[in-house]
């Protein structure tokens, strides 16, 4: 199989090497990645989505090979911020025309981000205190002098004064080759959501994982693991020292519980910048890697990887990293030993999925209460290859958020109450 798999590669990269432009790195199972670039705050917490709003109406922007999100958000370091004051509140219709803004880029985070993490990674100490940032609004008309932060909660707009806005380099990024597809912004169950009316078609991909091993994890978090307590159990390996302890399970999914963490979380902005510190000092790839949800109630993160600008799900842990601050005095930590590596060819490279009414019209056939739907969204399904772990492939689909689940609308009937929250 390792054979036939070097053969497949050898040739699809010698035939197709667009298609393999992105991670191909030489990396030893042991070795803990240190990619630097990978682990910069901004790269994880800078929205997922971005939306063109122009005389051709609304369109979202993605890309086999440059993160655009990404490279738009970064242009915003270089701003020089000059003040910053709430426009709006609680108005709907001034609200929905900031939405609908003539000439402008709409950046979007799947989960509202705390304004206080924005005046960190944006360099502009007057963001704190401002609440929750859903959207952030960037006109490409040189006459204007502003951006603008929104949440859609209480309908908030925040106009923020800029010395120049830069256009140049932004259609540089714009300028590239991208996938663009036509969208509306409407409202299910009074949460925005991306409506597309039409089919959407979208690449799968095949990848193949690296694998760290469980000793690199021992002797970074452990050290001494002659001192470690090890028990072996039907499906899953504890080891534990003083104050801390790691469960492996059998799908290289692993625990980590910190009984001595070295500061209480009593905010969001406390739980993202401890979420990202760790995972840095834990050695966990952040390459690809967006900040998707956190949760108030529960101290929770969560991380997800994104190919193309999608998020990817799974039944485990396999590009997901979620932090959690338990209880008032215990860390834990959640994520894969495996990560993404090297995209293989796949039999079938294009899928093309329902527009957003016939999905609807489908759920509603299906028996879904469409009064329980809170979101909707494209992204990836990791699928095993049952004769090899270290392969997977990612399906295009809808997904499908119902009671903080998300599911994938193909097995609705059967995943209905087993959906993936990756929420410890």
């Amino acid at each position: 199989m390792a054979v036939l798999i070097s053969v497949v590669l050898s040739v699809s990269l010698l035939t197709n090497p667009a298609r393999f432009s992105g991670r191909v790195h030489e990396k030893k199972a042991t070795t803990l990645n240190t990619d630097e670039t990978a682990r910069k705050m901004i790269n994880v917490y800078s929205p997922t989505q971005l939306i063109q709003n122009s005389d051709k109406g609304k369109e979202l922007l993605t890309s086999s090979s440059t993160n655009l999100v990404s490279e738009i958000f970064k242009t915003m370091q270089d701003y020089h911020y000059s003040h910053i004051e709430r426009v709006s509140q609680g108005n709907q219709k001034q609200y929905n025309q900031m939405l609908n803004k003539s000439d402008s880029l709409m950046l979007n985070y799947n989960n509202p981000i705390s304004s206080d993490m924005l005046a960190q990674i944006l360099h502009y100490s007057q963001f704190k205190d401002k609440g929750d940032v859903k959207r952030l609004i960037v006109p490409l008309k040189s006459s204007y002098h502003y951006v603008y932060l929104l949440n859609d909660d209480k309908y908030t707009i925040y106009k923020v004064k800029v010395g120049t806005l830069k256009l140049k380099t932004i259609k540089q990024i714009l300028n590239q080759k991208m996938n663009k597809n036509r969208i509306e912004l409407r409202s299910v169950n009074g949460n925005p959501y991306i409506y597309f009316p039409n089919q959407v078609k979208m690449k799968d991909y095949g990848y193949m994982l690296q694998e760290q091993t469980q000793n690199s994890y021992l002797n970074r978090i452990i050290g001494n693991t002659t001192a470690a307590s090890v028990k072996h159990q039907k499906d899953k390996t504890i080891c534990s020292s003083q104050n801390q302890d790691l469960t492996f399970d059998n799908n290289d999914d692993v625990i980590y519980n910190n009984y001595r963490p070295n500061q209480k979380i009593t905010s969001q902005i406390g739980a993202l910048k401890s979420a990202y510190q760790n995972a840095v000092q834990l050695g966990i790839s952040l390459e690809n890697t967006k900040f998707d949800t956190y949760n108030p109630k529960k101290q929770n993160v969560n991380y997800r990887l994104y190919i193309e600008g999608f998020p990817i799900y799974s039944d485990q842990q396999l590009g997901v990293y979620n932090y959690r601050f338990m209880n008032g005095n215990v860390e834990r930590f959640a994520f894969s030993l495996r990560d993404f590596e090297v995209p293989v060819p796949t039999d079938k490279q294009t899928i093309t999925l329902p527009n957003s009414r016939n999905l609807l019209i489908d759920l509603e056939n299906s028996g879904v209460n469409m009064k329980q739907i809170n979101g909707i969204r494209l992204g990836y399904q990791v699928i095993p290859d049952n004769q090899n772990k270290l392969i997977v492939t990612l399906q295009p689909s809808w997904f499908i958020k119902i009671n903080n689940q998300w599911i994938n609308y193909r097995s609705l009937d059967t995943q209905i109450g087993k959906g993936n929250s990756n929420e410890l």
